[in-house]
């Protein structure tokens, strides 16, 4: 060496263009790497140019780059770099060993593209990344060396090849192309794909077919090998590994950017084991006691189990009954025939005997109007000498009449009969409603096109005077689910409303549960047992007649 300043201590490593040797400096005292190019570089143009490479790369100060402390000329014409000694083992060791943590590899990846990226603004290409150039510290830091100078002494020397792996080189390097910024992307994202896989993304048994896979051949994403690599990984390989420069990261600040992140993400505490899964650790031997514990569970909990089903038998809704026909509605028994029929099939039949016929009597409890239309049908007996006989409507054949009195017929009908308005309010939308009269099927309405805010307003023509009336709700498999029964009085000329509900409404806090609510028109105090709500709307009829309270 010149003056004798650097003192060889061990020699670190050698190659076909340079040796690395462990010095230290006489006068400064400190530790320094040493390495010396084997071909010589006369002083002259090259030189120069030498020095004014190593002049910038000297100023390079980042903690993942190393430092270059400085150059000089061997006395018989081989230039050598003095550089900062670095404690430890390179990338490509460590690499020999396995696979990075995924954390570590992104926060490692992250260093050295900030470390390129303080490199190329200052207009320094490195040419070379590769794992054989990337030092891991004591510390678990890493640190990027060669920089173009490396290369440059190689060109300059004659050599005229680019020596090295690869499997490292970007396309346009292959290719004879001049290099940049994002060509040394394209080398780290090769080292990233293998420190987080373990695996180099272009592999092969020559040089040829390597050089033809990072050409031609799409790496597969790195979460394909391992499930625990994050996914948000692959579209970061993606970009760096682009065939063509302009689809890669710009600089090596945005990928920087994008790596340290996931390097924070879900990154272990230091000295914390990564927990292992359980079905990766070991079965302890079973003791008497934890199967007898185990033995106690199993039977409590079959025990749980016809526990389970009674409960849910107790609080599940019964089954539905047999579906109805809503078209089939039952006849009316005798006793229920409205007193005009009975008059009607009266009048028709001949006259057996002269006595005269009983008077109809009314129940006591009957309501008024039902004591008044028996009144009349007194004294309509009384004038004709036929006495009411109660015969099952269907089954009469009733003579034929003239013309002209069927007409007055039909007019005196047609002048008795009232109008029923049925007003729907509902809260659902299942099921169909179904009104009887008499026990003869008025209508059904449908309650899936009903609104909520706006009732269903229908019209029937009924005849006027009392009737039994009876609303039932049935569900969409045509099973009965409410009904309501009871008296109502249908006037001639008269406003004869009957207002329905359909209130929904939740039961013992478990299920829901649908009720009906029926104000009869004009009625009386409902006949039935069961008719008992009515009763209640009944009184509410009284103060509001219109609608039902909200």
């Amino acid at each position: 060496m010149q003056n004798g300043r650097y003192e060889v201590l061990e020699t670190i490593g050698s190659g076909a263009t340079s040796r690395v040797d462990k010095a230290r400096d006489t006068v400064i005292g400190r530790t320094v790497a040493l390495k010396t190019f084997l071909r010589s570089m006369n002083q002259g143009t090259a030189y120069e140019y030498f020095l004014r490479e190593a002049q910038i790369v000297g100023q390079l100060n980042h903690p993942s780059i190393v430092g270059l402390y400085d150059v000089g000329l061997e006395e018989h014409g081989a230039t050598y770099l003095v550089m900062e000694y670095v404690a430890g083992n390179t990338l490509e060791t460590r690499l020999a060993q396995g696979a990075i943590p995924f954390q570590k590899a992104c926060a490692w990846g992250a260093d050295l593209a900030s470390a390129l990226a303080r490199a190329h603004s200052a207009g320094i290409i490195h040419g070379d990344v590769k794992p054989a150039n990337i030092l891991v510290t004591e510390e678990g830091k890493v640190k990027l060396g060669d920089f173009g100078i490396a290369r440059y002494s190689t060109q300059v020397s004659g050599s005229g090849t680019l020596k090295g792996t690869p499997a490292y080189l970007s396309p346009e390097q292959i290719h004879g192309l001049e290099q940049n910024a994002r060509s040394d992307l394209f080398s780290l994202g090769v080292v990233l794909y293998e420190m987080v896989t373990g695996k180099r993304p272009f592999d092969g048994t020559s040089i040829g077919a390597v050089c033809a896979q990072i050409l031609h051949a799409v790496p597969e994403p790195p979460s394909r090998q391992d499930p625990g690599i994050s996914p948000a990984l692959d579209k970061i390989m993606a970009l760096c590994l682009a065939k063509d420069p302009a689809n890669r990261y710009a600089s090596g600040e945005d990928l920087a950017r994008e790596l340290y992140p996931l390097a924070r993400r879900t990154a272990q505490p230091v000295g914390r084991p990564v927990p292992r899964s359980w079905l990766s650790r070991p079965i302890p031997p079973l003791s008497a006691r934890v199967v007898w514990t185990a033995a106690v569970l199993a039977v409590v909990i079959g025990a749980l189990v016809p526990a389970a089903r009674a409960l849910r038998g107790w609080f599940s809704i019964p089954p539905a009954p047999p579906a109805i026909a809503l078209a089939l509605a039952p006849k009316a028994p005798e006793s229920l025939l409205s007193y005009a029929a009975q008059l009607q099939i009266a009048e028709s039949q001949p006259d057996p005997s002269p006595a005269p016929p009983e008077p109809v009597r009314p129940a006591k409890n009957e309501p008024k109007t039902a004591r008044r239309a028996a009144s009349g049908v007194k004294s309509r007996s009384a004038a004709a000498p036929s006495t009411p006989v109660a015969v099952d409507l269907p089954q009469v054949n009733l003579p034929l009449r003239a013309p002209s009195e069927a007409a007055a017929e039909n007019a005196l009908t047609e002048s008795r009969r009232g109008e029923l308005e049925i007003e729907i309010l509902t809260q659902t939308t299942d099921g169909t409603l179904a009104v009887f009269a008499d026990r003869e099927l008025l209508f059904t309405q449908s309650l899936r096109a009903a609104d909520h805010n706006k009732p269903l307003r229908l019209q029937h023509a009924l005849a006027p005077g009392s009737h039994q009336l009876r609303v039932a709700l049935y569900r969409p498999d045509k099973s009965l689910q409410a009904e309501k029964e009871g008296l109502g009085e249908i006037r001639a000329a008269a406003d004869n409303k009957l207002l329905i509900r359909v209130a929904r409404h939740t039961k013992l806090f478990l299920k829901h549960d649908t009720s009906l609510e029926v104000i009869w028109p004009a009625a009386s105090p409902a006949s039935t047992a069961d008719a008992a709500p009515a009763g209640k709307a009944v009184s509410r009829a009284a103060a509001a007649p219109s609608q039902f309270p909200r």
